[in-house]
């Protein structure tokens, strides 16, 4: 089935739940209601949904401006100089995220279990646990025990602190493992996107999450990073995803098909401004990283940067954008595969749990997984000859140094993946510095940035504080530029 018409049956189904904060719904009166649908027809659009809304939409494509992977040269102010408003999160808390994926799986599971398929349930608690880590990583506090029943009477759902959400995420993934075991009357097959029915291979993204959230916690007040970090470790001993079950969405070239990031950045159907960003690029370049070629296109456009990879920043250029490098087709052509986890994550996250289980010092296990971290990178793009650069970027003997290159490493690894953000805002690393760059050569002053510092959060959404603003943490300012200022709960580190 073609994704345009997916999504369709999606936008269908989705303007018949709401997340908990609209009016009361009878869903018993349209025979085509979603009630009705089979797990078949609700699965794909689930994945879909996550796939083009979330892990290529728009959290991403502002975490990345964040993050410096990539920047907008349009002029300012915008998402690239920090400008994110209670408007702009909107669309990704409301509708992207309650209703067209989250919704829907609590809507799979019910029925998945009334008729006896715990694969479908399984499937589905794996993408609600996925999905609410988007959410609170970006708002911190948010609704979730209490969210999804507006049919029961609930108009204004009450906050989960963010710590109780990753009980209940922690605990979606333990139940998803143990349901893909089971028998299922009717099992997943060609409808899931993903794994086509590979009730084994989703177990493995169940517990890779795991880690992921485990080590997501490790400065978080009242936790210990060295058993949060053992956590992590044993989890994927018991088994993780391997290279070749990295899970991707695929795309087609064909009209309303296209992948994410090739119609948000080089179609043109949003902008063609958003580009891998100087700093990144120069990073990349400084040390020689053959990822380069594989992460940013080479300038095709005659003039004197042809054949070279030239970043942008957050203000206009000072020649066409034409003369600057896009992302590569790696990432954006328009049949490429959407990486909604790439598998070198696995080897850094051990990388990292190795460093802070053994109390912040390099053990031969340390290096080890940093290195098969950077190999799993190189793989995944078919780079060759790269034993050169992994032995120029040995781990150093100083430890705080060397968290610094697990970590650049990992960044490096997660182009274009919303992770970079968190794990950026959890350990500090790798530095970055505020969107103020300039083109070379430029005497024009940059716009400058809306906030002193990198955002530490998104602010809340706009229709949440017209309709259920008692319940929004009060500690979080109404004005955005002062609520992005206030870390997340799980971020000691700012």
């Amino acid at each position: 089935m073609k994704i345009n018409n997916i999504l369709l049956i999606v936008s269908v189904i989705s303007l018949l739940f709401s997340a908990g904060c609209s009016k009361k719904l009878d869903i018993n009166t349209d025979p085509n209601a979603p009630s009705e649908a089979t797990e078949k027809l609700i699965l794909p659009g689930i994945l879909s949904n996550f796939a083009y809304e979330v892990a290529g939409g728009w959290p991403v494509r502002t975490s990345s401006l964040l993050t410096k992977h990539t920047a907008y040269a349009v002029a300012g102010p915008h998402e690239g100089n920090y400008l994110i408003n209670a408007s702009d999160v909107d669309n990704f808390w409301k509708f992207y995220s309650y209703v067209d994926v989250m919704k829907n799986c609590k809507v799979l599971i019910a029925q998945a279990n009334e008729n006896g398929n715990p694969g479908y349930s399984a499937i589905a608690k794996v993408m609600l646990a996925w999905n609410m880590s988007y959410v609170t990583d970006a708002f911190g506090d948010a609704p979730f025990s209490d969210a999804f029943n507006g049919e029961g009477g609930v108009v204004k759902a009450k906050y989960d602190s963010q710590e109780d959400i990753y009980k209940q995420i922690q605990t979606l993934l333990d139940e998803a493992i143990a349901e893909a075991e089971q028998t299922s009357t009717a099992s997943p097959g060609t409808e899931d996107f993903v794994y086509g029915g590979d009730m084994t291979k989703w177990q493995h993204l169940a517990r890779t999450l795991k880690a992921r959230f485990y080590l997501r916690l490790s400065n978080a007040p009242g936790y210990n990073a060295a058993t949060q970090a053992d956590l992590a470790i044993k989890i994927l001993d018991q088994g993780s995803i391997s290279a070749d079950e990295a899970p991707t969405f695929a795309y087609l070239n064909s009209p309303d098909a296209q992948n994410p990031w090739y119609q948000y950045a080089i179609l043109g159907n949003w902008n063609t401004a958003t580009k891998p960003s100087q700093f990144y690029v120069n990073l990349l370049a400084a040390t020689s990283d053959p990822r380069l070629a594989y992460q940013v296109g080479v300038v095709t456009n005659d003039g004197v940067n042809k054949d070279k990879y030239i970043g942008v920043t957050n203000d206009p250029p000072t020649l066409a954008l034409a003369n600057y490098s896009p992302i590569d087709s790696f990432y954006s052509a328009a049949d490429a595969s959407l990486n909604l986890l790439v598998y070198a994550e696995v080897p850094f996250i051990r990388a990292e749990a190795e460093f802070l289980k053994a109390n912040r010092t390099i053990t031969p296990a340390v290096s080890a997984a940093y290195e098969e971290g950077i190999v799993a990178s190189m793989d995944m793009y078919g780079v060759t000859g790269y034993q050169a650069y992994v032995n120029a970027n040995k781990l150093s003997s100083n430890a705080e140094e060397a968290y610094n290159q697990i970590m650049t490493q990992k960044y490096i690894a997660n182009y274009l993946q919303f992770e970079a953000y968190n794990d950026f805002r959890r350990t500090g690393y790798p530095s970055l510095p505020l969107n103020l760059e300039v083109y070379p050569g430029s005497s024009d002053d940059p716009f400058g940035v809306v906030v002193p510092i990198i955002p530490l959060r998104f602010p809340y959404p706009a229709s949440e504080r017209s309709y259920n603003s008692e319940n929004i943490p009060s500690n979080i300012p109404s004005g955005h530029v002062a609520a992005m200022q206030i870390p997340v709960w799980w971020d000691a580190t700012n």
